[in-house]
């Protein structure tokens, strides 16, 4: 591995190939590529490429789907690739734009997990039972992909904290379910999301397979997808402006959302002209408060071990946000969009209005991902 690496050029901080004589690998073993100045670890690389090749067959597995689980209409001819949701811009502040993840069927991201980590399982595992927990989101998206797929079980497992809203969503799904042949039962079980997840694993049967939110790797890459497709997106408003540098802001529950879309995004855009000369970085906001009421869609105590290696190769800035700064964000983004979105997404735009360093300007692209809205 490290003698096809030693093959590689070097590239400088804008971009541009070095001296053909130098190696990838500086003295201090560490490899140098294209958007990575400071280098990485040969630990820090490999799972980076492992999870970014998984993304790209999770694009492709999401390619059989994309027509059931987009709402949004997009302009693009070809409809089986077009970007499952838009990237929309702010009408109130300039350079600041949308990642509309509540445009997707279940109104929320996880959909794309649920259903690449359902398709991947079934296909290459012939799995026809599946476990989930959820506080909600990742569960519709559960239901989704096995309206798709019809499995033959799926079993939700909920914390007792899950909104009312997601609820009532959850049991007309598997009422739908059920009428197609699925079996689908919700279990409440325990206060909190940690406590659901850990009775699951413990009664998990062997002919089940778990569809974990945050550490599944077929889910993450399944999430990841939505990097590669802000990759294109963004790529068409570097080529109109003058952008010096793309921020994407996210929130941050376990951290399959960030993991997956910032190792896509970085991966991919390294070799891209267009990100040439533009710094791509990451923040991820966590709950100050894990009992914040408007933080239900990531009301999880820790970040996955997996998800937190993965931040840290990719130098993401992870902070805090609370339940005010939340209800503020939520606010701005439906006078300018006229959509209510949920805590968590309204969080991704706190930063925006507050901190200088997150301000979209004519050379700063600002990107909030809005992750969900299922509030009503």
């Amino acid at each position: 591995m490290l003698e096809s690496l030693n093959a590689f050029q070097k590239f400088d901080l804008n971009h541009q190939p070095a001296a053909a004589s130098i190696p990838a690998i500086d003295e201090d073993g560490r490899i140098r590529l294209p958007g990575f100045p400071a280098g990485l670890s040969i630990h820090a690389y490999l799972p980076l490429v492992h999870l970014y090749a998984k993304i790209l067959e999770a694009s492709r597995i999401l390619d059989r789907y994309r027509d059931s689980l987009r709402l949004f209409q997009s302009d693009d001819e070809d409809q089986l690739q077009a970007p499952l949701t838009a990237l929309t811009p702010s009408t109130l502040m300039p350079h600041l734009y949308y990642k509309r993840e509540d445009q997707t069927a279940t109104k929320a991201y996880k959909v794309r997990g649920a259903v690449v980590g359902m398709a991947k399982a079934m296909e290459s595992g012939n799995v026809k039972k599946f476990l989930a927990v959820s506080t909600g989101n990742h569960a519709l998206g559960v239901l989704k992909a096995a309206e798709l797929l019809l499995p033959a079980c799926v079993r939700l497992v909920v914390p007792s904290n899950t909104a009312a809203v997601k609820l009532e969503k959850l049991k007309k799904a598997i009422d739908g379910l059920n009428a197609k042949g699925v079996q689908a039962d919700l279990l409440f079980r325990g206060d909190t999301f940690d406590e659901a997840r850990a009775w699951a694993l413990a009664q998990q049967n062997e002919d089940e397979a778990y569809l974990d939110p945050y550490s599944n790797p077929w889910v993450v890459a399944g999430q990841g997808t939505l990097g590669l497709e802000l990759l294109g997106q963004v790529q068409a408003l570097l080529q109109q402006g003058n952008y010096e540098e793309v921020v994407l802001i996210a929130p941050i529950g376990g951290g399959g959302l960030l993991s997956g879309s910032a190792t896509a995004l970085k991966m991919a855009s390294a070799w891209e002209s267009a990100f040439r000369n533009v710094n791509v970085r990451f923040l991820g906001l966590r709950l100050d408060d894990i009992n914040a009421p408007l933080g239900d869609a990531i009301r999880v105590a820790e970040l996955a071990e997996s998800n937190q290696s993965m931040l840290e190769a990719l130098s993401v800035s992870v902070e805090t946000m609370t339940d005010a700064q939340m209800a503020k964000g939520v606010e701005f983004v439906q006078c300018d969009l006229k959509q209510k979105v949920e805590g968590a997404s309204g969080g991704t735009v706190h930063p925006v209005l507050t901190d200088d360093a997150y301000c979209p300007s004519e050379k700063r692209l600002v990107i909030s991902l809005l992750s969900g809205a299922n509030t009503i």
